[in-house]
Formats: structure tokens, C-alpha cells, sequence
């Protein structure tokens, strides 16, 4: 019988807490700021998912001229931090709105320059909607990627989202663009104008495809 050890080649861990409450900001390979939580529980962990990472700037270079820029559902704001590197940015107020306590932490901690808000989606829309507001919307993909303790998702489902968002934006003063799955035919078949654009950021080996839904024909 062999009583010899077998030499340990793994990588150690520890079941000990860390930074489990304070959000973690990292920077992808496109050098965007994102939230990192290096531990969730025993069986998740989460590094931020790529979202608009790969078409943020191409989506910045679409926005209308307007004073008020408003994300009702920020997220990681990929899109406003690309927009900020353009030289013609000039906004007079921006809102940054977003259900979960966690991410408006890191939100007012990154961007000082912003209003970080904390309300439902539909309100922040109602309550900043005028002639010369922006709306940015990047409702959620995937119901299982907010399936965390530091997330928000108060719909049933993202067709919820979608259908709800289409309902006010038929209403909206302000331009708005939203970003969403290429294969979303809830916005598809929207009466608004559409651009599929592909993403500089690879996703499981394939540069994804994503559909921007609009009030305003991008030129």
C-alpha cells in the first residue's frame, strides 16, 4: 500500500468574507470602469457582465445634442463614460438612476460629477423626461444575470421591461436610445427607428450583435 502524499497543485482558497458589501471598481481590456465583487457566496462569483462594453463608444457617437442626460436603469454606464471622452460633451445636469443600493454606491463614488438617484425606472423617467433631455436605456438582457444579492429586477421578466419602457417612450419629449439583444422582437416591432450594431467586445468566441431602438433616425 502507498502511504505517500500526494503533493497539492491547486490553488488555495478561503471560505473568509472579503470586501462582500463594498463594490470593487475594475477596468475591462476597453479601459471602462466596471463593478467587480470578488465574492458573493460559497457558490458565485461575479466579475460584471460585458454588456454595452463593446459598443458603448459607437453608441456615445449616435447621441443628440441636449443639457440633460438621464440612465434610468445605469447599471455600469458604459455609454456615459464614452460619451465624457468626446470633446463635444456639454451636458448641464446628469442623472444616473439605479434600483439597487449597491450599484448607486459606486455610482456617486466614481461619478461626482452626476446626480445619483434611487428610484423605480418609470419614475426617474417621469420626473426628468423635457425637450432637451437624453435618455439613455439599457434595460436588463437576462433575468439570471441579476440573480445576486446586490442587484435589482422588479419585473417578471425582461419582456415586462420592454413592454412597459415602450408604453412611456410612445410618450417621451426627450430622444432616447435603447440598447437590447438583436433577437428582442418586442422592440424589433417597435414603430421606432432601428440599427443593428456589432459588438468590438468578444463574447464566448463571437462578437455579439446588438439592436439600438430610437426616436430619432441615426444618420
Amino acid at each position: 500500500m502507498n502511504n505517500k502524499k500526494t503533493k497539492w497543485r491547486g490553488i488555495h482558497t478561503t471560505q473568509k468574507k472579503t470586501n462582500e458589501l463594498e463594490p470593487i471598481t475594475i477596468l475591462n481590456r476597453l479601459k471602462q470602469r466596471s463593478i467587480s465583487l470578488p465574492r458573493i457566496d460559497d457558490k458565485k462569483r461575479w466579475a460584471g457582465f460585458p454588456g454595452l462594453a463593446g459598443t458603448s463608444k459607437e453608441i456615445a457617437s449616435y447621441i443628440p445634442f441636449c443639457s440633460k442626460y438621464v440612465e434610468p436603469l445605469a447599471g455600469s454606464v458604459k455609454v456615459y463614460q464614452e460619451w465624457v471622452k468626446r470633446d463635444t460633451w456639454a451636458w448641464e445636469e446628469v442623472i444616473l438612476n439605479d434600483l439597487s443600493p449597491f450599484v448607486c454606491k459606486w455610482l456617486r463614488r466614481e461619478f461626482p460629477e452626476a446626480k445619483v438617484t434611487n428610484v423605480d425606472f418609470v419614475k426617474c423617467i417621469k420626473k426628468y423626461d423635457s425637450k432637451y433631455t437624453f435618455f439613455m436605456f439599457d434595460i436588463p438582457w437576462n433575468k439570471s444575470f441579476y440573480d445576486q444579492d446586490f442587484s435589482m429586477f422588479n419585473r417578471k421578466s425582461v419582456k415586462d421591461y420592454a413592454v412597459e419602457l415602450l408604453e412611456i417612450c410612445e410618450n417621451l419629449t426627450g430622444k432616447f436610445i435603447i440598447a437590447s439583444r438583436e433577437e428582442n422582437d418586442v422592440f424589433r416591432k417597435a414603430k421606432f427607428y432601428h440599427k443593428t450594431i456589432t459588438s468590438k467586445y468578444v463574447v464566448s468566441g463571437h462578437y455579439p450583435k446588438q439592436l439600438l431602438t430610437t426616436n430619432f433616425q441615426i444618420k
